[in-house]
């Protein structure tokens, strides 16, 4: 009997969160925002987005704000 490794690589785990597959941040592990087409973790303030100009417009609420 074969065992399959449960082991993603960040590709995977990136992919799986783009697409919404995934709600988890990569950095801490808490529920992510989407916010004006990017997607943001208010605890760590980690932001995923497609380029510099969308990180510049977004205002992370706090996590005692969001709670």
């Amino acid at each position: 009997m074969n065992i399959a490794p449960l082991n993603r690589s960040l590709d995977q785990e990136l992919a799986a969160l783009l697409r919404g597959a995934s709600l988890e941040c990569l950095v801490c592990g808490e529920f992510v925002l989407h916010v004006r087409g990017t997607l943001a973790c208010p605890e760590c303030r980690s932001i995923l987005a497609e380029s510099e100009e969308r990180i510049a417009q977004i205002a992370l609420p706090s996590a005692v704000q969001a709670g």
